[in-house]
């Protein structure tokens, strides 16, 4: 392997290289007797099909790409070790040519933290104050999760509830039919398609009404987006909404310990001050952060920005996996996404993110901050203790080394904006 290049910037080593021919046949053939051990090859027994016809199996390119990822691999860290180069975060590889095999290694460097003075950082948390309108909002969401609905002798108004027969077509082709169907009037909805709840309102039990609504082009199903559907739909029923009375039945319906609306109230406002509390707590840390981070020089390799947006965009796609029913559904989001202007927009908190990070790890490692054995098992038994019928097998997965290396990094911050915290508020 023949060095080619090396520089240093932004706290990045940059290294190309050269392959020599020998060290890629040595490569391709150890990917050959790789695969050929799990591929079935028509005609051979497995293990044992010369390595041009695993090829025609595999592709070439294939057997290539296996055979590079591997030598890469295995270069990048003999390039680290002959040339004592530390390394922060992993490494970025590039293949820069197949024919010979040239490629480039970028090697993030060690961070420079110059902190500020923490002792010219002075704040407060914001006070936490509930007011009576607060209280009031959850009482009313409380009084609608027990609702009733009831037959109205008036025409449709908006919230109402509608019994409804839906046919629709775009220039014959099927769109939307229901028989009878329950459908809430709400405001700004646009489904089944945008103005159809508008068209709703004011209509009779027992009317028919017909109306045309045109989809937007960018409509989920391709076969009608930018249509006009023609709908023609037909009021069966108008319920209304009925909510209960604020009264000691609907208390005891929230909580058979409640002997009053009073106590009612007054559970919400503590409930409410927990969360403000919490909130605050949560915002006062960052803002405590920022403002070091502010005061410091922090400079770090670039490439931690490209790991944190890819976090960032994972967690996305886990947020996204778990709101929808179907794999088939979370596909046909992602397609629709801009994957560019998604990580654009993830870019400055992941910028911040870093910083916080470093800044952290400074503090840490100045004050001596360390988290100790018992200390990670006490983190792991709270963590097991609202695990339920679960406790064997979470404490099992918390118990092993690399969950641990997280609890400790954890008790570690932890302690590290607790300091912070303090200090902030000390006179």
């Amino acid at each position: 392997m023949k060095l080619l290049e090396t520089k240093t910037e932004e706290h990045q080593v940059y290294l190309t290289a050269e392959a020599e021919p020998e060290e890629v046949e040595k490569a391709l053939d150890k990917a050959y007797r790789k695969l050929v051990e799990k591929v079935d090859v028509p005609g051979f027994r497995k293990g044992k099909a010369p390595r041009d016809v695993l090829e025609l199996q595999v592709g070439k390119d294939n057997l290539f790409n296996d055979a590079a990822e591997d030598f890469v691999a295995q270069a990048c860290l003999a390039l680290v070790q002959d040339n004592n180069i530390p390394v922060y975060a992993r490494p970025q590889v590039t293949i820069k040519t197949r024919e010979p095999l040239v490629f480039e290694v970028v090697i993030p460097q060690p961070p420079d933290v110059t902190m500020g003075d923490i002792d010219t950082i002075k704040m407060k948390p914001e006070p936490v104050d509930i007011k009576d309108e607060e209280v009031d909002a959850v009482i009313d969401r409380l009084r609608k999760q027990f609702a009733t609905w009831e037959t109205a002798d008036r025409p449709a108004q908006m919230f109402d509830l509608l019994v409804i027969s839906v046919d629709s077509h775009a220039d014959g082709v099927p769109f939307m039919k229901e028989s009878s169907s329950n459908f809430q009037l709400m405001p700004d909805m646009s489904f089944p398609a945008p103005g159809f709840n508008d068209q709703l309102v004011d209509m009779k039990a027992g009317d028919e009404k017909e109306f045309t609504l045109t989809l937007a082009e960018s409509y989920s199903d391709k076969t009608f987006a930018g249509k006009d559907i023609a709908f023609k739909v037909t009021l069966h029923e108008v319920k209304r909404e009925v909510l209960p009375e604020l009264d000691i039945d609907f208390a005891k319906k929230l909580s058979a310990d409640f002997e009053d609306v009073a106590q009612v109230r007054s559970q919400i406002k503590d409930d409410l001050e927990a969360r403000g509390k919490e909130r605050s707590r949560v915002s006062f840390e960052d803002k405590v952060v920022d403002a070091l981070v502010d005061l410091s020089e922090i400079e770090y390799p670039p490439l931690l920005i490209d790991f944190e947006v890819d976090n960032m965009v994972r967690q996305y796609v886990g947020r996204l996996r778990r709101s929808v029913r179907t794999e088939e559904e979370l596909k046909s989001i992602l397609a629709i996404t801009n994957e560019e202007k998604l990580r654009t927009s993830y870019r400055p908190r992941a910028i911040q993110q870093i910083k916080r990070t470093l800044i952290l790890s400074k503090v840490a490692e100045q004050q001596g901050f360390t988290a100790s054995e018992d200390e990670i098992n006490e983190q792991i038994e709270a963590l097991v203790a609202r695990a339920g019928e679960q406790k064997e097998e979470q404490r099992k997965g918390l118990s092993t080394e690399e969950s641990k290396e997280g609890i400790r990094d954890w008790i570690v911050t932890r302690k590290t904006i607790n300091y912070l915290v303090e200090q902030a508020q000390t006179e």
